[in-house]
């Protein structure tokens, strides 16, 4: 009933092509999460608001921080996104 769309799907599902997608996905993923958390890297002695030396260690210096922000903006978005937007 959809000459085109099965013409695409047989396209891109003829061998490996789908494990070809895949694997770049997933080294693009893993490019985007290592330029986030390198930008977003805390400067040495950094202070932040006057906070406690402790927060300032469990937050920026552990990396936990950056973590959370690659998985909100970084992950999260783009899969809700990619989950309405389907193409």
């Amino acid at each position: 009933s959809h000459p085109v769309s099965y013409k695409a799907t047989a396209n891109t599902n003829a061998g490996d092509n789908l494990d070809r997608y895949l694997m770049g996905r997933q080294f693009m993923v893993i490019f985007i999460v290592f330029l986030i958390n390198r930008s977003g890297a805390p400067v040495p002695g950094a202070e932040l608001w006057g906070l406690p030396k402790w927060v300032i260690d469990v937050f920026l210096v552990t990396g936990f921080a950056m973590i959370l922000f690659t998985c909100m903006v970084g992950q999260l978005q783009t899969q809700i996104n990619a989950s309405l937007c389907m193409l």
